[in-house]
């Protein structure tokens, strides 16, 4: 049975724990976001989950950050959390440009085994911590959102939970998610990205990166005809194939790091250069010769400047920059091009 709980004590519940719990890692924002999407999709009467459905969401929630975004999940390498291992071992390469949905249909085997690792490894401890809520200098967990139970329990803080078991959802819970979904999925992302910040003060649009959504891409056909003087591959130099298809505008610094496209950091590529560079960074040279050729042509290539002067009087370090960032935080740097 559940405490009789109001909207206003599951509102301060929730507020609690997204902003004022201990928290090694974002397990307990993934949890919650879990919550709320279980819940708006599912009526008051479908209580019961299972770990591995929990599975599903959490890896779903890392996909993109981890193999897309390469968002930091913690200070150290060696302190990673256990979710971004599992991901890591069975997705060994540096990039992964799909969605997790389609990932999913590439790559059933491989996201089944994660989602079995996830469910076994990563919920002993934030099942029974996500509830503990703090009380001045005290913490107490109530279960107010769900319950579930122990398979055993070593001492107060090592303890490990059933995971064949699931856990048991408030019915009252659940519809509360339901009403007020939309201001506190906001809410989660908010406290979700002031927790990853810490570790991503120089990743640009974190926010859209936390909420997992895959930034729309604009028609690039415009930028195609204000860079028709550069009449070879930026890369290999080769002269530029008048087949539209055999031409590309490209990200020099990946677009999936930017989130944004500006002329600044467009060139012109043959379509063997474009492929091998998906995804990755260019010899340290090509920024060199990006710098380069926007200062050059700030006048001549319709748009640039003005796509420089937002980045401001330092933009040349502020490219340079970006580089770094994208570099420090996984994107591999291609030894040579092509």
């Amino acid at each position: 049975m559940f405490p009789v709980t109001t909207d206003e004590e599951f509102f301060k519940t929730l507020m609690n724990i997204l902003d004022l719990s201990a928290k090694d890692n974002a397990y307990k924002f993934a949890f919650a976001k879990f919550l709320l999407e279980y819940c708006n999709s599912h009526n008051e009467t479908e209580t019961h989950v299972d770990f591995s459905t929990i599975a599903k969401y959490f890896l779903e929630y890392y996909w993109l950050q981890e193999c897309k975004y390469k968002l930091r999940q913690a200070h150290q390498v060696s302190k990673k959390p256990e979710i971004i291992k599992i991901i890591q071992r069975e997705f060994p390469k540096s990039y992964y440009p799909q969605s997790f949905q389609k990932i999913m249909e590439i790559e059933p085997e491989k996201i089944q085994r994660c989602i079995e690792k996830i469910k076994k490894k990563c919920f002993h401890n934030v099942t029974w911590r996500f509830q503990k809520i703090k009380y001045g200098r005290t913490n107490k967990e109530i279960r107010i959102f769900f319950d579930y139970k122990y398979a055993r329990i070593i001492h107060k803080n090592k303890k490990f939970i059933d995971l064949d078991n699931g856990i048991n959802l408030n019915p009252k819970a659940m519809s509360f998610f339901k009403r007020y979904n939309p201001a506190l999925n906001k809410a989660v992302i908010l406290e979700w990205t002031r927790f990853s910040e810490i570790l991503n003060k120089d990743v640009p649009k974190l926010i859209p990166k936390i909420e997992g959504k895959l930034t729309k891409r604009i028609d690039l056909g415009k930028f195609k005809k204000a860079l028709k003087k550069q009449k070879r591959c930026f890369y290999c130099n080769n002269k530029l194939s008048s087949a539209p298809r055999q031409t590309h505008v490209e990200h020099v610094i990946p677009f999936d790091f930017i989130a944004e496209d500006n002329i600044w950091n467009f060139v012109l590529a043959c379509q063997g250069c474009n492929l091998m560079k998906q995804g990755s960074l260019p010899p340290k040279k090509f920024l060199g010769d990006l710098i380069k050729r926007n200062k050059i042509c700030g006048g001549k290539i319709d748009g640039l400047k003005e796509s420089l002067e937002i980045l401001g009087a330092g933009w040349e370090k502020s490219i340079n920059d970006n580089y770094v960032n994208a570099k420090s935080h996984g994107y591999a740097v291609l030894r040579s091009i092509p």
